[in-house]
């Protein structure tokens, strides 16, 4: 049979062996006097030794006691540091920052799930531009960002990588003796740096037709057949754009890495859960 030690037996023999008395003890552990002694009684007998002994001065601890009280002191410790760590005595929302194409695509079922394990956690969500985003999270505005790469101390490693795509309206054509309009970011952006260098390599003239601050404005102009933007996958989610690259003979775009940045010298059970839900679904 397996034996397990009682902690609030412990704890009513801790607080008795550091000097309180059994009313002061019985007040502490929320239990009558009588309740105390039968704690102790019990762990005595669980123990095959008397811990405790009645002198002219009122209590004293035994040989078996003072061994008994390191074992006490760190398993009363480590039940305490449990508790702390699953019920936080203050809550404090969890602030969590993405990027556009993150937040279509990826972040709903990312948050469905957090829901389903942390109903608790008050969540605060900021979509915005990479850089925004990293910028947040440095300041410590943000707890947990997802954001596109780049080497600085809050990147905690890469999420996902994701090919670059030349986006564009099914049918939209462009012929390549004229410059290639774009609809983009405004820099410094990742996208729009990517799909200018790739141009000036093959040696296609660009020019920018549309600069929006969203990701909706890119996509309305892209819609309306004003030019095309430079995305991932996810940015077709939902929409009648199409990957049309290979179709207009466009030279091959390179990897976007969008990956997690929260300061690694914090730590609290609702963002490292967070993390660990988002390293997941790699």
């Amino acid at each position: 049979m397996i034996r397990t030690l009682d902690l609030g037996q412990l704890r009513s023999f801790l607080l008795i062996a550091q000097g309180r008395s059994f009313a002061e003890t019985a007040d502490l552990v929320g239990r009558s006097p009588s309740a105390v002694s039968l704690h102790i009684q019990k762990l005595e007998e669980e123990l095959g030794a008397p811990i405790l002994r009645r002198n002219a001065r009122g209590v004293e601890v035994t040989l078996a006691g003072e061994r008994l009280l390191g074992f006490a002191r760190r398993l009363l410790a480590l039940n305490d540091e449990t508790l702390v760590a699953f019920r936080s005595a203050e809550r404090r929302p969890l602030r969590v920052g993405a990027t556009q194409d993150i937040a279509e695509a990826v972040l709903p079922a990312l948050l469905r799930r957090f829901a389903q394990e942390r109903p608790e956690v008050e969540l605060t969500l900021r979509i915005d531009r990479s850089l925004a985003v990293i910028e947040a999270v440095q300041a410590g505005a943000l707890d947990v960002g997802i954001a596109l790469r780049r080497d600085e101390p809050t990147n905690l490693g890469t999420l996902m990588e994701e090919r670059m795509l030349w986006i564009g309206a099914r049918g939209w054509d462009c012929p390549p003796a004229r410059p290639v309009p774009l609809a983009l970011f405004e820099a410094p952006c990742s996208f729009r740096t990517a799909a200018l260098d790739a141009l000036a390599g093959a040696g296609r003239a660009a020019r920018i037709a549309v600069t929006s601050p969203s990701l909706a404005g890119l996509r309305a102009a892209v819609e309306a057949g004003m030019g095309l933007t430079v995305r991932t996958r996810h940015s077709l989610t939902g929409t009648p754009l199409a990957d049309i690259g290979a179709a207009l003979a466009l030279p091959a775009l390179p990897m976007a890495a969008f990956c997690l940045y929260a300061h690694k010298a914090e730590s609290w059970p609702e963002r490292e859960d967070f993390l660990e839900l988002c390293r997941r679904r790699t």
